[in-house]
C-alpha cells in the first residue's frame, strides 16, 4: 500500500518507537478498530464481486434460486 509522504513518516516513527514490533497497531482499540476497517474496505468489495459473480453463474445453469 501507498501512503502519503507524513503517514508513510509517522509509521516508520510508530514501529521505531515500539522497536520494530507491529503488534503496537493492534494493543489499542481505535487503532484496532481502523485496522479492521482497512481490511474490510479492501477485501469487501472483490468478496460481493465474487460472490455475484458466482451467483449469476448458477442462475445461467439453473442451480440457483
Amino acid at each position: 500500500m501507498i501512503l502519503g509522504p507524513l503517514a508513510e513518516h509517522l509509521l516508520r516513527r510508530a514501529l521505531a518507537l515500539s522497536q520494530g514490533d507491529p503488534s503496537v497497531f493492534l494493543t489499542r482499540p481505535i487503532s484496532a478498530a481502523l485496522d479492521a476497517i482497512t481490511v474490510a474496505v479492501l477485501i469487501l468489495p472483490p468478496l460481493i464481486g465474487w460472490v455475484r459473480q458466482a451467483r449469476a453463474a448458477g442462475l445461467r445453469r439453473g442451480t440457483g434460486r
